[in-house]
């Protein structure tokens, strides 16, 4: 019987060690690899304006400065008022959904102790009481995971100096990029990543435009219906337009579930609305603002914000689609490079 011999190269060995030996570094600088990514998410953000100003002989760091205040002055404007009615709001909401979940928790109760003197099947009767334990289980927990304020100023400002510099010292970054990878991969390489940068501005800049379209839309449907806490529901929408797919059927359920304790017409009329918002959004909205931005698979995006949030919690959560269009640009730039070098 005849035995084939399976040799390893060398060159396999040591390709393979580094790859483990890069995976592992990786892994232990991985808060400082989520600054430097968050860096380049804001620095793609800001580049088309940046670029707009040096074209209009506007200095750079002027332009970019300036933008970074006013956008920090708007944001702060906006929390401090908004914060005092959407905590009253929330607080309000609290009360409404405890008294609600009691409802049909005692609904539940009432099933079971019929099905139970009928002789019937109570294995399907509805666990609200768990669920209504899970919920708040799943906010205690993500509270408890945002405790450290002051280091997530630091790590803010951080990014903000980290995103101004790779706007304003483009050129420098590419030529010190370039001069770190090896001249047979040089081209390949600073094209990607900086294609990458790119990209995830024009994905962050359109999931900001659709979550503001969101929010609003919300709040406008909701204000209308007179379905209470308008604000926080509309916030809370806005919010969850990040998480693909299974963001905007959270917020719509949420939504529907709070008019129909209202009033089952206004959960139905406001079904409707939600249904033409959210078609009119797939059809003319996404398509417009999402045009240049990478276009992820349904799939692969839900799988991706999934494995995030088990691995990373909220934080992977947030930054799973981000990092699966750098993946799918990265993934693009290399069938281009092989085909351009193959012709």
């Amino acid at each position: 019987m005849e035995h084939k011999t399976i040799s390893i190269s060398t060159e396999t060995i040591v390709k393979t060690m580094a790859i483990i030996l890069a995976v592992g570094l990786a892994w232990v600088i991985r808060d400082i690899l989520l600054l430097l990514f968050s860096a380049a998410l804001i620095a793609g953000i800001v580049y088309p304006f940046a670029t707009w100003a040096s074209k209009h002989k506007i200095p750079k760091a002027l332009a970019v400065a300036v933008l970074y205040l006013t956008v920090l002055g708007v944001l702060g404007a906006a929390i401090g008022f908004l914060i005092p009615a959407v905590v009253e709001q929330a607080r309000a909401a609290a009360g409404h959904f405890g008294d609600t979940l009691a409802w049909l928790r005692d609904g539940a109760a009432y099933v079971r102790d019929t099905s139970d003197r009928l002789g019937l099947d109570a294995s399907t009767a509805p666990t609200l009481a768990s669920f209504a334990a899970r919920l708040q289980d799943i906010a205690l927990h993500f509270l408890t995971s945002v405790n450290d304020l002051f280091g997530a100023v630091a790590a803010g400002v951080v990014v903000l100096v980290l995103s101004f510099y790779l706007v304003i010292e483009d050129d420098a970054v590419k030529r010190g990029f370039r001069a770190l990878i090896p001249e047979r991969h040089r081209e390949f390489a600073a094209n990607t990543a900086w294609h990458i940068v790119l990209k995830l501005g024009d994905w962050a800049r359109g999931q900001i435009v659709i979550s503001l379209i969101t929010s609003l839309s919300y709040f406008v449907g909701l204000s209308l219906l007179g379905v209470p806490y308008p604000l926080l529901l509309a916030l809370l929408a806005g919010l969850l337009e990040f998480i693909p797919y299974l963001g905007a059927f959270v917020a719509a359920s949420l939504a529907v579930l709070l008019a129909l304790t209202i009033a089952p017409w206004k959960a139905v009329a406001l079904l409707v609305y939600l249904i033409i918002v959210h078609q009119a959004q797939m059809n003319f909205v996404q398509p417009l603002v999402m045009r240049r931005a990478v276009g992820l698979n349904p799939v692969i995006s839900i799988a991706a914000f999934l494995v995030g949030a088990k691995l990373f919690g909220p934080v992977g959560a947030i930054f799973a689609i981000p990092v699966a269009t750098a993946l799918s640009v990265s993934w693009i730039e290399y069938e281009r490079y092989l085909n351009h070098h193959s012709s």
